[in-house]
């Protein structure tokens, strides 16, 4: 259980340096329907354990703040950096993708990201709902295109409250009270005979198969061919093509980098390090050694929608974490699943032929996003080409 910070500092924050000996990363949360997705990563700096010494190297600590999330969101048009956080929450659904993150809320919906409202007091999300504590009060909110108050009830310090999707429970010592909850408001009832958890929408994923020279991701339903090729440039390794995982979204291809977990140290003079790359599906991988951090990479996510589009998402150096890709623009209002129209063949052909335009000049059409919590529990490659089991830090409700 990860410490619950201020507002403040759980608001959306620039990266900044870490000081660590090293970093770990993987895949949190990957949720969303339609062309939208939210993609919630685990950023974890690592650090020599001082207690080890004489010998500098032996194993890194994990600090006492951990972990970070690092979120990007991504539609057919590319990928967009949201923020460097703490303790996000994120669910989808077909009026869009929620995001919590400290006390605000933001709606993903139709290539359209915005900011619904904050809250007041220590937020919890059971979707629909948003339940917000303060010293004295419960504040319900109800997410849809847009977030509205329903009711609040008057609660002491020593209450707890239980949240559903459809249901509230506020026990308090000197008794106990229960509601039922609509998008209108919330009734007190004497009883609640289902206590109910709405299921929240997610993409299909898969692996990439190497055949003869071509990369292929399939889920059943539908197969995509791409020469290997057009990834390597991007790679640090050819091994790395069948660690790329495909997210199958409504009319692309969205193909996701590996996992990585770097440490390094300099023993008497002598510079040591392994970067771990693995899938974070199936748990396979490889180690590379003395990698240098000033040596790093672009980590890279791609785009294919007959075209491959390569997208830089962040750059690592050892030490720290820098965003690369392009800022999502916040809108004060997305469309409506019902105001929503399908685009035309030819407004289709245009979008494709124009992949590479910028975040800020599409946002009135293109920038929006969504969300389901899929929490993964993932073998990681760790340091000196040993398989260590990490455990995934995880989305609250």
């Amino acid at each position: 259980m990860r410490k619950f910070f201020p507002a403040i500092m759980m608001l959306i924050l620039t990266a900044a340096p870490v000081s660590a000996d090293g970093f770990g990363y993987t895949y949190s949360s990957i949720t969303g329907s339609g062309n939208d997705v939210v993609i919630l990563i685990d950023w974890t700096p690592t650090m020599i354990d001082p207690l080890c010494a004489p010998r500098p190297c032996c194993y890194n600590e994990i600090p006492a703040d951990c972990c970070h999330y690092v979120v990007f969101y991504a539609n057919s048009s590319g990928v967009y950096y949201l923020g460097y956080v703490y303790s996000p929450a994120v669910f989808s659904s077909e009026n869009g993708t929620y995001l919590l993150i400290g006390n605000a809320v933001y709606r993903a919906h139709n290539g359209c990201f915005q900011r619904l409202g904050g809250v007041t007091g220590k937020a919890k999300l059971v979707f629909p709902y948003l339940a917000a504590r303060t010293a004295d009060k419960l504040s319900i909110y109800h997410l849809g295109s847009n977030m509205s108050r329903i009711g609040s009830i008057k609660m002491a310090q020593e209450c707890t409250f239980d949240l559903g999707s459809r249901n509230l429970i506020v026990s308090c010592p000197n008794g106990t009270r229960r509601f039922n909850l609509t998008p209108s408001g919330l009734f007190e009832v004497s009883s609640i005979d289902i206590w109910e958890f709405m299921e929240s929408k997610r993409p299909s994923m898969a692996e990439g198969k190497l055949e003869n020279g071509t990369l292929i991701f399939s889920n059943g339903s539908r197969t995509y061919r791409i020469s290997a090729d057009e990834f390597l440039p991007y790679l640090y390794d050819r091994r790395e093509l069948k660690l790329l995982v495909g997210v199958f979204m409504k009319d692309y291809l969205l193909i996701l980098p590996p996992v990585m977990d770097y440490a390094y140290c300099v023993d008497n003079g002598t510079f040591g390090s392994s970067l771990g790359i693995s899938s974070f599906v199936s748990g396979s991988g490889f180690v590379l050694y003395d990698i240098k951090p000033g040596e790093f990479r672009p980590v890279y996510a791609f785009i294919y929608s007959g075209t491959l589009k390569p997208v830089p998402l962040f750059l690592p150096t050892g030490s720290y974490f820098r965003p690369l890709a392009m800022n999502v623009t916040i809108r004060k209002s997305c469309p409506r699943p019902a105001e929503v129209e399908k685009p035309s063949h030819t407004e289709t052909s245009s979008k494709e032929t124009n992949s590479t335009i910028t975040a800020s000049a599409e946002t009135e059409n293109r920038i929006c996003g969504p969300g389901m919590v899929v929490l993964l529990s993932l073998s990681v490659l760790f340091i000196r080409g040993v398989f260590r089991i990490v455990d995934v830090c995880m989305v609250k409700e």
